[in-house]
Parts: structure tokens; C-alpha cells; sequence
């Protein structure tokens, strides 16, 4: 009897281990999909990966609009281009006349600018808050050249107020993952710069 009672208390004991392993699964987990690539050719620019948080808003015609949750509420990110320039782009001119328009919005307020190193070359932010239909926001402003043209490329990323250190940093990401989109009708013997 205490032979059997031992050899039932082991079988439970070590039934339900077997068991598990025999029902396991012994695929690998699969892997996330590749983040998506989105072109605008009307603003000439694409985005290599949409890194997360963001996802596509609106991409239609001149208008890419990327989105982001956050704790306080979701962030829209707005791209724009100007026409193409003759002469040079004053990318600190740019960033630092925004102080005036900050100031000049309701309960506007400037907190300054930052140089950025990125992949597009030096870019430059500006910093500020102002009530926009009578709710709190922040901005940051990006001015960056266009990767493939003289023309100056911004990047308006509005938020809830008081994320500006975890906002600045998706918009780096962002950065990192812009492209220039090259006309089929350039001359065949130009090619892209190396960036």
C-alpha cells in the first residue's frame, strides 16, 4: 500500500510538468511586422520606418500628418515644404522667429531652441506653449533642409503640455527616418547624393 501511495503521489506530482511539456509550443514566437514606409511625393519626402508610438494621421496630397497617444492625450505631428529656393536657407533665422509668434499666440510662451545633428544634416527647434481653442499645447518646430532639394522642410509636433522631453525624443526617431524622393524626371546621369 505505501508503494502504491508513493507511485500515485509521484504520477501527480510529475503529471502535470510532462503534460506541459508535451502541449508546449515549440514555435518561436513570430516577429512584429516591419514598421510601414510612407512616400509623399507632393512634399517629396518619405519615412523610412514610422517608429512607435506614431502612426499615419493622413497622408493625402501636401498634407502628412503622423499621430501619437501619450498619457496626457494624443500628439500630431504636421510635415511641410516651402517652394524651392535660389539662394541659402537660414535654418537659425527660421528657428529663432518663432520667439515672436509663440509670444504673440494666447498665453503664449517661448522656451528657446536646440540644434539637432540628424541624418538630414543640422536642424533647428523651437520651443514654446500657447492655448489653441482655449485648451493648453506645446510645440516643438523643426527646420531642417530638404533631403533632396533647396527647399526648407518643418516639422510642427503638437502635444499636451509637460511632454516636451519624451516628445522631443519621438521626433529625433522620426528624423532619423526621413528620405528624399527623387523625381523620375531627372536627368538619368544625376543620382542621388550620398548622405
Amino acid at each position: 500500500m505505501k508503494i502504491k501511495t508513493l507511485h500515485l503521489l509521484a504520477t501527480l506530482l510529475f503529471l502535470p510538468g510532462i503534460a506541459s511539456i508535451g502541449c508546449s509550443d515549440s514555435q518561436p514566437e513570430p516577429e512584429p511586422a516591419p514598421a510601414p514606409r510612407i512616400e509623399n511625393s507632393d512634399l517629396g519626402i518619405a519615412i523610412a520606418a514610422v517608429p512607435p508610438p506614431f502612426f499615419v494621421g493622413s497622408n493625402d496630397g501636401p498634407v502628412l500628418e503622423l499621430r501619437a497617444p501619450g498619457e496626457a492625450g494624443e500628439a500630431t505631428l504636421f510635415f511641410e515644404t516651402t517652394a524651392e529656393m535660389s539662394g541659402g536657407i537660414n535654418l537659425v533665422a527660421e528657428a529663432e522667429g518663432m520667439r515672436e509668434w509663440f509670444e504673440q499666440q494666447p498665453d503664449g510662451q517661448y522656451f528657446g531652441n536646440l540644434e539637432l545633428g540628424t541624418p538630414l544634416g543640422p536642424a533647428f527647434t523651437s520651443r514654446g506653449s500657447y492655448a489653441l481653442d482655449g485648451v493648453g499645447v506645446e510645440e516643438i518646430r523643426v527646420f531642417a533642409i530638404h533631403p533632396s532639394s533647396n527647399r526648407l522642410l518643418r516639422l510642427t509636433y503638437q502635444y499636451p503640455p509637460g511632454e516636451g522631453k519624451e516628445r522631443l525624443q519621438q521626433l529625433a526617431e522620426v528624423l532619423g527616418e526621413i528620405e528624399g524622393i527623387w523625381e523620375a524626371d531627372q536627368d538619368a546621369g544625376s543620382e542621388a547624393p550620398d548622405n
